[in-house]
């Protein structure tokens, strides 16, 4: 997994601080996002008020509330998100080059058992779809047959669970995207065969390859990119915000050049909701062409149309878009116009406004932490969040571990 000469326009060291940068932004993304995780907005306001929450070495801010949920953690932990993207380095880490997505499965299943290797703590809020394939009788056989058994069955249709995994697979081999998007689409269908989840994951790896490779430029002098045919009208919630809240996040500016470079990424990977079961590497259990049109409405009404904002964040049990939902969040957070010497700053500024939201906190805050992360580099990231992290020096040693493969 050696990073060949002349694979990227970044040198050696800032591409490992991008990528320490990445899986230290996801797994604090994933402890601060605890502590709204399941709210609405109006519980966050009665707890939390206008926040911020105090998080890390902070002295500052609202404490954690230490609900019936919350209270299974630790201060300043990390639960099952930050845990399955460090299964999938464990995965990288025990095989490099020929790690494969079975490898990962009997991780996963290990992990649902003991929980983490090394960390002696069991596993907290595992979502119900990783839950009902990894109760499957032939998950440990044929994991991605399980899924596919889960999906067609009682599964929460679009469901965000394998966008965790996304971010750090797009590191491995980023010099080479068809290999990004394999292992990619692989990882996601252990537990999540839907095609709305495998689009989402990869649009996340191959970001991450892309800026890996320092071309998040590489639209920049092109001609202007035309809007997918035919337009889409915005949906109501997309043209008028009702909230009253304001947030920091919504007050700044797009970053056209990286705007430019998520539209073109999910340009160059729309066939797999336009054109599915017609390339191996995208075959998926939803056969109806019909609805992955639809879908792919859906893709481009959350993640290409603007403007986002925030409020778009509601909690939302019956929502079957929860993939979408998060892909657009950490695409919003990700684009974002950050001043230079003001990554630090901006990165907690964000982070924060984001796990306001409540909802699907956790997940949301850890795939737009890592993209955030892989931006700012782990020299950007606050240093009184991380090693106010719980276990931090272990997270470090396994980081720096695997940031020896490259």
């Amino acid at each position: 997994m050696r990073i060949p000469s002349g694979c990227s326009k970044l040198d050696k060291s800032i591409i490992i601080d991008k990528i320490k940068g990445l899986i230290f932004g996801a797994i604090l993304g994933d402890s601060l996002g605890i502590a709204t995780e399941g709210m609405t907005r109006e519980e966050i306001a009665g707890f939390y008020d206008q926040g911020p929450i105090r998080f890390g070495m902070d002295d500052e801010g609202v404490p954690f509330v230490r609900d019936r949920y919350r209270a299974q953690f630790d201060e300043n932990e990390f639960g099952d998100d930050g845990e399955q993207l460090l299964l999938v380095m464990q995965a990288i880490l025990d095989n490099e080059d020929a790690f494969n997505s079975k490898d990962f499965a009997t991780l996963l299943s290990e992990y649902h058992q003991n929980g983490l290797r090394g960390l002696n703590k069991p596993p907290i809020g595992i979502n119900p779809t990783n839950q009902a394939v990894l109760n499957h009788p032939e998950f440990s056989t044929n994991p991605h047959q399980a899924a596919i058994d889960v999906w067609h069955k009682h599964a929460v249709r679009g469901a965000n669970g394998a966008l965790i995994r996304a971010p750090i697979l797009g590191i491995p081999l980023f010099w080479d995207g068809t290999t990004v998007i394999e292992h990619t689409t692989e990882f996601c269908k252990v537990t999540h065969p839907d095609p709305r989840c495998m689009i989402s994951c990869v649009i996340v790896s191959t970001i991450v390859a892309r800026m890996l490779r320092g071309q998040n430029l590489e639209v920049e002098d092109s001609e202007p990119m035309p809007l997918p045919s035919p337009p889409l009208p915005l949906p109501q919630d997309l043209k008028t915000p009702t909230s009253p809240r304001h947030f920091f996040t919504d007050t700044l500016e797009t970053d056209s050049t990286l705007l430019a470079l998520v539209r073109n990424v999910i340009e160059t990977n729309k066939r797999i909701l336009t054109a599915p079961n017609t390339d191996p590497l995208f075959r998926t259990p939803e056969t109806d062409a019909e609805q992955t049109q639809t879908y792919y409405r859906q893709l481009l009404d959350h993640c290409y149309f603007g403007p986002f904002d925030l409020h778009k964040l509601q909690l939302d049990r019956d929502d079957q878009h929860h993939a979408f939902k998060c892909l657009a969040a950490s695409i919003y957070a990700f684009t974002r116009h950050i001043p230079l010497h003001s990554e630090t700053e901006y990165f907690k500024r964000i982070m924060m406004d984001l796990v306001m939201q409540g909802g699907e906190a956790d997940t949301n805050a850890s795939v737009a932490g890592a993209l955030l992360g892989l931006r700012v580099g782990y020299s950007g990231l606050p240093s009184e969040w991380v090693v106010g992290l719980k276990r931090w020096e272990w997270l470090e040693d396994k980081v720096e571990e695997f940031c020896a493969l490259l």
